[in-house]
């Protein structure tokens, strides 16, 4: 039988306004102890596969410095003390300058449960519409974020193919994909 794993201290081991990072010292189930098991704590973040009223789907393009590599995801960003679905439409305005007719809710997901705190919730976006100028962040601004349109085939293959990557992003488009069919 599996058992979870018993919390015997946390401390922050790195606390920065960016990242967190907490130390726990745990006992295994079977009675070992680890004294150094290390957690990204990270806030939840909001996810969201746009489509058009024409089919087409909205993504992003941008660098990401963890595996300093040019991505193409669906748009995405952390959560502030709202609501994931005023969240994913924030993210969405703010990425793409597109505002969803209406969001369906495709469930949640977790980024790395090994390693990560935050769950990722994600929607799909109908009827996007534009509304106006993206509101890039400033990292975003000056590493560049390019809007990207993809027919539902080519975002499938897409898929298929890795050309999208990120498991979050993975996971909702498939999710998108099987709600959309």
């Amino acid at each position: 039988m599996i058992e979870p794993w018993t919390i015997l201290s946390s401390q922050k081991a790195f606390d920065h306004p960016w990242y967190q990072l907490r130390r726990d010292i745990i006992r295994l189930p079977d009675g070992r102890v680890i004294d150094d098991y290390f957690v990204s704590v990270r806030p939840n973040v909001a996810l969201v596969v746009p489509v058009k009223p024409d089919g087409s789907v909205v993504l992003v393009r941008q660098y990401k410095h963890g595996i300093q590599k040019i991505t193409l995801e669906f748009p995405a960003g952390t959560l502030r003390a709202e609501d994931p679905a005023i969240g994913a439409a924030r993210e969405l305005e703010e990425e793409t300058g597109y505002a969803p007719g209406r969001l369906i809710k495709l469930g949640e997901c977790f980024d790395d449960s090994s390693k990560n705190s935050n769950l990722v919730h994600m929607f799909l976006a109908q009827d996007c519409t534009p509304v106006g100028m993206r509101k890039l962040d400033d990292l975003e601004a000056a590493a560049g974020l390019e809007v990207v349109l993809m027919s539902l085939p080519e975002v499938a293959d897409a898929l298929d193919h890795g050309t999208i990557a990120s498991m979050s992003s993975v996971a909702a488009g498939y999710r998108a994909l099987r709600c959309l069919a």
